[in-house]
Parts: C-alpha cells; sequence; structure tokens
C-alpha cells in the first residue's frame, strides 16, 4: 500500500508557532518565580544571622530591590508576548470553557 505524505497546513503550523510560544513565557515565568524564591530566601538568611547590622540590611534591600525591578520589567515583556496571542485563543470545547490557539 502507498503512504500518502501530508504536510501540515499553514493553520496546523501557526497554532504549533503559538503554542510553543505560550509555553515558553510560562517557562520564562516559572524561572522568574524561582529567582524570587531564591532572593525570599536569601533575606531569610541575612535576618537570621545575628550579627547583622543596619548596613548590612540596607545593602540586601537594594539587592532585592534591584532584583524585583528586573523582574518586574521581565514580566512587563512577557505579558506583552502574550498580549500578542490574545485574539487567537478559541474556545476549545464551549461546554467546558477551555481554550487553545486557534489562530483564524
Amino acid at each position: 500500500m502507498e503512504t500518502i505524505q501530508t504536510t501540515p497546513s499553514r493553520h496546523d503550523d501557526r497554532r504549533k508557532a503559538i503554542t510553543e510560544l505560550i509555553e515558553a513565557v510560562a517557562k520564562e515565568q516559572e524561572a522568574l518565580a524561582r529567582i524570587l524564591e531564591a532572593e525570599h530566601k536569601k533575606i531569610e538568611k541575612v535576618t537570621e544571622l545575628c550579627d547583622t547590622d543596619v548596613d548590612d540590611l540596607v545593602q540586601i534591600d537594594k539587592s532585592v530591590e534591584r532584583v524585583l525591578a528586573a523582574v518586574t520589567r521581565l514580566e512587563l515583556a512577557l505579558q506583552l508576548k502574550l498580549d500578542l496571542f490574545h485574539d487567537c485563543l478559541c474556545p476549545d470545547d464551549p461546554r467546558t470553557g477551555g481554550y487553545e490557539p486557534c489562530c483564524k
């Protein structure tokens, strides 16, 4: 029996690309969450030290502030990426309300 090769439609290619981009954004958000968790642990560790003085606390505060500002900027960039695909999400199943990329 002869097999017929079919090429994916442009619709399928677009759907796959959008899905992969959304998944990449989710992974980046997970990485940012791990960074925030590491900052939390850093603060906890510093506050546990008995000989921590005000200068040390101010230094840690400034460090955490820089990291939070960077994470905030990155989250904004990720949100802008997701906003590009806002109109590409269609109900997968109207009964369940699930969504999947449809890209008409």
